[in-house]
């Protein structure tokens, strides 16, 4: 069964169709909470006035429910209108109706409205077709107002009133809107993982380095992103079966030479002894040159058995074995570093950077160190480095920094690639960089066994 083939019998809309869903959903539920603030919350401003109610402050009575902003000061004038106010005399006569004093004793100023708004009065005027008995006390006060009442003849109470914000509806406003985004985030985010979660999966792919050896990727998400899914798992396999087919033709051919390479080694045992070492050599450097090849191909292909092993005993041990063939090959630190891994192929990994760092630099100092979940070989020499432009190619096959072709100075150029191989397989890498001091540092990061 193909990977993500259960999904084929549910709905999976496309990622146009998701897009839309979402933006129709975010517009609808806007849409329902302006209705529900327009239609269901209070208003955006105070709670007006009722001229009853200014009229009972000037008696001494409480303030009533809102946001009014109260003040009572005495003067002996009568408070005048500002810019932007006039004078209310309806509304100072129906003052004077409910106080009981002369109309003359009392003023009302009051907001100018806006042009074209027609000016406070009364909320319901009186309507004798509808049996409606007209109520003075029912106009109401909006913005800003003042009301002044003489009292002696003489000095005049001023009640000035203000109508401030209505915090409650900037406060059911606000939090509506809030939850409204906690309400679209949470699904948009949903959506959102889900699309890019398979894209996530195909980068990280794309991105290893060797993605023929990979599992192929889990097919799924929506149907744009299974058909990349489905594309990249089949250029995949075709990758791997063009190395593969490459691979076992470069194998069978390299064994096939050893047979005439055998052969020749038997005839020219009848030259004469001058020619014939020379002769010898060369065929010895192409036997050479042959087992090399075969040792790059088989370490990218073979599966070997892997166990937990101490990195610092294939350290030390490769260190003394290379010391007692008369190399200047020492141990600078150690630490224990277990990892999961084939023993064989590490050693040859690590050997191959050790006996680069005494062909080209004349010795070799080897640490090993343990850094978080990773354990680090560093390999260094005191030759002349490598030009900063070659570093990142010492590791491509038959790539040699050094300049002749000479077995004896420079090998056939696989060393490095053979050690990156192996390093690759064990989820490590390998890295070059020129030290301050002079000389290379090779460093050969691979991770603990957990």
């Amino acid at each position: 069964m193909l990977p993500g083939a259960g999904d084929r019998g549910r709905y999976n809309p496309s990622i146009l169709t998701r897009i839309v869903f979402l933006v129709a959903a975010t517009l609808l539920l806007a849409l329902g909470a302006m209705m529900l603030v327009a239609f269901r919350g209070p208003p955006p401003h105070a709670r007006p006035m009722m001229l009853v109610e200014a009229t009972g402050l000037l008696r001494g009575g409480t303030q009533p429910p809102g946001s009014w902003q109260i003040s009572r000061y005495q003067s002996d004038r009568a408070p005048a209108p500002d810019a932007g106010q006039e004078s209310n005399r309806a509304g100072a006569e129906r003052v004077a109706g409910l106080l009981g004093v002369p109309a003359n004793a009392v003023a009302l100023i009051q907001e100018r409205p806006p042009i074209g708004m027609p000016r406070p009065g009364p909320e319901i005027e009186p309507r004798p077709d509808m049996g409606m008995e007209f109520d003075p006390g029912r106009m109401m006060l909006r913005g800003s107002f003042a009301l002044a009442v003489r009292e002696d003849g003489k000095n005049w109470s001023v009640l000035l009133g203000r109508q401030g914000p209505n915090w409650r509806w900037y406060a059911i406003t606000l939090s509506l809107m809030a939850g409204i985004f906690i309400l679209l985030l949470l699904p948009a985010y949903w959506v959102a993982r889900r699309i890019t979660q398979p894209i996530r999966l195909l980068a990280e792919g794309a991105a290893r380095e060797r993605p023929e050896r990979a599992e192929p990727l889990p097919i799924g998400g929506p149907p744009e992103v299974r058909a990349m899914g489905i594309a990249y798992n089949h250029m995949r396999a075709r990758i791997a079966d063009y190395v593969s087919e490459r691979t076992a033709m470069l194998v069978a051919i390299a064994h096939d030479l050893r047979t005439p390479m055998t052969r020749l080694s038997f005839r020219l045992e009848q030259l004469p002894d001058g020619p014939r070492a020379k002769a010898q050599a060369d065929v010895q450097e192409m036997r050479a040159m042959v087992t090399d090849l075969l040792d790059f191909m088989r370490e990218g292909t073979e599966g070997r058995q892997r166990a937990r092993i101490d990195l610092s005993a294939i350290v030390e041990t490769l260190a003394d074995d290379l010391a007692d063939m008369g190399h200047d090959v020492v141990v600078t630190a150690s630490q224990r570093a277990v990892i999961e891994g084939d023993a064989l192929a590490l050693r040859r990994c690590i050997g191959n950077m050790v006996e680069n760092a005494v062909r080209y630099g004349g010795s070799a100092r080897v640490s090993l160190r343990v850094e978080g979940h990773r354990a680090i070989v560093d390999v260094v020499d005191s030759g002349p480095g490598v030009p900063p432009e070659i570093l990142d190619r010492l590791c491509e096959p038959f790539y040699r920094g050094e300049a002749s072709r000479n077995r004896e100075t420079g090998g056939v150029g696989l060393g490095l690639s053979i050690a990156r191989t192996i390093a690759e397989g064990h989820e490590g890498s390998i890295g070059f960089a020129n030290r301050a001091e002079g000389g290379l540092r090779a460093t050969v990061i691979l991770p603990l066994d957990r």
